[in-house]
């Protein structure tokens, strides 16, 4: 797929499908895999538990024209990038999607072999009696795969037992799929400037589960600062999931496994993945992917298919982005801050038969939340049914409210309008777009980390006819009297905030209404339910970060809770249990809730949750959230309610494991870290435990740290 970077400009073309019927796809010669291949040391023999999938990435050099390396090109400048977003985005998948046992990767005899004995009354009919002379091994989209990752071939007579041309390869232990990668400038990053990747799979196994794929990075965005490290990261995320199933080409491969991952043997190829409603708009029907998108628009009750993106031609691997924008499988990406790992998209992956899925990882969608059912349709878009959709070529917000955003179209919206950001100084929560310091700032708009963008009037000059003698709704507005711009705000609580403009006081901002600023002219709007959606707390993403490289890191907490004596739970309680901790954790942390993934209770009452930035998130650094609730958990134990029971937190560890690339100098903030936050964590807990002397608080664990170099190659393991 050829995934599409768009900040405030045209849309352009995807390519994802086209590239994915260029590559052949492979799968075993035979039914199964031999267990010697399939089984690993990660998996108990005979165990149907699916585990989290385990993804081993290979870089793959591009050699220069002359056969040459050339380590000091821009493709080597590039390289580190890439990786670093591979290894965050797998890492990020292994927590989601879970399947059963590892692999060894088929070679291609059309390829390998020239002819084929034709009479099928000699023994070693149809097998391979002549090589290609100038077969040089396998690759999947331009990445040459290592024959250690293959099996091998032979050369079989007219009669008698082959001669081994190259055995098998060892494999790939520990591993469920393979992941090549690629930094170049291609052909297709050329013609299409606009591209950050593409990939496409290029292998299945025996149940047409994808085995392998490759990610091409086009070298000019890897070695520019266009990108972010986190817009890399959900670049990388979006062509993963395509080479794992997302894709036109797999979905018709897709298992209906009625009986859930632990029996497939009942397994099937479904009947109908896709199908076309009356207006002949192309559905992705599957039932968990239908139930998450009428959940999502409140409709619950009605069986909807999901509708996909058919700008490019009849075969799809993209949702309608008027339906579902801003989900990480749409057509286009807008950025990082921008784009959502949405429940529909899991639903899907749930639906492909060949995982299980782990929701709680899911970010909510904002866009068409509760809209309705004909929330999207050509017909409604323009008729002001919706706050999504706007009319006209203003200025106001795009619906995330991060920045000032263009009432325009483009082709994947087919007439449809909404405000997208603006090509240059759009975002509201970047201090440097603000006025310079002294330059006259008539409508009092603040640049800032959190400032949101609002539809406003507001000027130091009286308006024209005193418009604003009283507070009042926004249908009283005139479109032509609104912009969007910049001001602060901070949540109070869930669903409700305040709002800062330059030289005014705080002033409480109650969704749906508009109000008067004290010192200002007009009148500013006050979106209902787009912000504050989560229990932030003021302030909480100012905190100062950390100077130390967070991308490096991955954090784990663990909680030991007490409970009543003797009390037991079952695995559904404690899962319940699980989440019941994970909310009082994200209450007290006060920050949104996509910082934690992974949440589990062991029948010890050990809670443990996963910790890193996720893309989208707008809070403080990871590792500054974990130092917060470390403390502040040592200092005032959690305690939460399940049933009739209370729970509390004995104690609160903290792991961090270091990438195995950190270099010397993160490891030494580190420890000079691990120093500090012992020494006030210790002190913390004496205080603690003076000040509750029937509630005994236990000793904090510092950072502890887990890493290795790996050796270097010509094809090196991310």
């Amino acid at each position: 797929m050829l995934l599409l970077f768009l900040l405030g400009v045209g849309t352009s073309r995807c390519l994802h499908d086209e590239t994915q019927k260029s590559v052949s796809l492979l799968s075993p010669p035979f039914s199964r895999i031999p267990p010697d291949v399939r089984s690993s040391p990660l998996t108990l023999p005979g165990s149907l538990q699916p585990q989290p999938l385990r993804i081993q990435t290979y870089y793959i050099r591009d050699p220069v024209a002359n056969g040459a390396w050339d380590p000091e090109g821009d493709e080597m400048r590039g390289v580190p990038r890439a990786l670093a977003a591979v290894r965050e985005a797998t890492q990020r998948i292994r927590g989601i999607l879970a399947v059963q046992g590892p692999l060894l990767l088929s070679r291609d005899p059309t390829q390998y072999c020239h002819a084929v004995w034709g009479d099928p009354d000699t023994p070693n009919y149809h097998r391979c009696s002549l090589l290609n002379p100038g077969y040089k091994g396998e690759s999947c989209l331009g990445a040459k795969v290592p024959d250690a990752h293959l099996r091998g071939y032979a050369l079989w007579p007219d009669q008698g037992p082959p001669q081994q041309v190259q055995s098998d390869g060892p494999g790939v232990q520990n591993a469920d799929f393979l992941l090549y990668v690629r930094v170049a400038h291609t052909s297709k990053c050329h013609q299409e400037p606009s591209v950050i990747a593409y990939a496409a799979c290029c292998q299945l196994d025996s149940e047409d589960r994808p085995l392998a794929g490759t990610i091409v990075y086009c070298t000019r965005h890897l070695t520019s600062t266009s990108l972010s490290h986190s817009d890399v990261v959900m670049a990388t995320l979006h062509e993963l999931l395509h080479v794992l199933g997302f894709s036109g080409q797999l979905f018709k491969k897709w298992q209906d496994c009625s009986s859930g991952l632990s029996v497939r043997e009942n397994c099937s190829t479904r009947q109908q993945v896709t199908r076309r409603d009356k207006w002949g708009q192309l559905l992705l029907a599957t039932p968990a992917v239908s139930h998450g998108l009428t959940k999502h628009l409140g409709v619950l009750g009605v069986s909807l298919g999901v509708p996909l993106e058919e700008e490019q031609g009849p075969s799809s691997s993209h949702w309608e982005a008027r339906l579902l924008q801003g989900s990480i499988m749409s057509a286009t990406f807008d950025g990082a801050r921008r784009t959502r790992l949405d429940p529909i998209t899991l639903a899907a992956f749930e639906d492909s038969g060949w995982y299980q899925v782990n929701q709680s990882a899911a970010e909510e969608l904002l866009w068409g939340r509760g809209a309705g059912l004909e929330f999207g349709l050509v017909t409604t878009c323009g008729t002001s049914s919706s706050d999504f959709f706007c009319t006209g070529s203003g200025l106001g917000c795009h619906y995330l409210h991060l920045d000032k955003g263009s009432c325009s179209s483009d082709p994947t919206l087919e007439g449809c309008r909404m405000y997208k950001p603006l090509a240059n100084g759009s975002e509201c929560w970047k201090k440097e777009n603000g006025l310079p310091a002294g330059v006259e700032n008539p409508h009092g708009e603040i640049y800032h980390a959190q400032s949101r963008c609002f539809l406003a009037n507001l000027t130091m000059q009286l308006l024209p006819g005193d418009k604003t003698s009283r507070p009042s709704q926004i249908p009283h507005f005139k479109e032509a009297e609104l912009t969007g711009r910049c001001y602060l705000h901070r949540c109070t609580q869930t669903g409700t905030y305040e709002v800062q403009v330059e030289g005014s006081p705080w002033v409480p901002c109650l969704p749906g209404k508009a109000i008067q600023i004290p010192g200002y002219h007009g009148l500013l709007y006050c979106p209902q339910g787009r912000l504050c959606l989560t229990n932030e707390v003021a302030g909480a993403a100012t905190t100062p970060s950390m100077n130390l490289s967070t991308q490096d890191l991955l954090f784990q907490l663990s909680l030991g809770l007490s409970g009543p004596p003797g009390h037991s739970l079952r695995k559904e309680q404690r899962e319940e249990l699980a989440e019941v901790v994970l909310q009082a954790l994200v209450n007290r942390a006060g920050t949104d809730r996509c910082y934690f993934h992974s949440p589990s209770i062991t029948t010890r009452l050990v809670f443990t949750v996963h910790v890193w930035e996720s893309p989208g998130c707008t809070g403080p650094p990871a590792a500054n959230l974990c130092r917060f609730l470390t403390l502040t958990v040592q200092e005032k134990p959690l305690e939460v309610y399940h049933g009739e029971a209370s729970f509390t937190t004995e104690y609160i560890k903290l792991l961090v494991t270091v990438d195995p690339n950190s270099s010397e100098t993160h490891l030494s903030l580190l420890v000079g870290l691990c120093l500090l936050l012992l020494i006030l964590a210790s002190a913390l807990g004496i205080a603690a435990y003076q000040k509750r002397a029937t509630l005994p608080v236990g000793p904090s664990t510092p950072y502890q740290i887990h890493g290795s170099r790996g050796p270097a190659g010509r094809v090196m393991e991310a």
